[in-house]
């Protein structure tokens, strides 16, 4: 394992990124996002690789705005641009 890396579960990943812990499971699962978080499992329980080349570039995405997440909503019954 490279230096820097620290290998971390739900809860802890949760409170470092100020969210709940159930937030971070359904995020982790390719079939609820396109831009899911890295995760790894060991046996039934998923690890995450805090600091890691591909968490980095995760959280930059989602720092840039680049998710739907962070795009503005469009308001309901709104008229399009011609």
């Amino acid at each position: 394992m490279q230096p820097g890396i620290e290998i971390i579960d739900a809860a802890e990943m949760a409170a470092r990124l100020k969210v709940k812990p159930s937030w971070i499971v359904q995020e982790s699962k390719p079939s609820r996002t396109h831009d899911p978080i890295p995760v790894f499992r060991l046996g039934k329980h998923r690890r995450y690789r805090w600091g890691s080349p591909e968490m980095d570039a995760w959280l930059s995405r989602r720092l840039e705005g680049t998710s739907a997440y962070n795009e503005p909503r469009k308001k309901r019954g709104a008229e399009r641009p011609q």
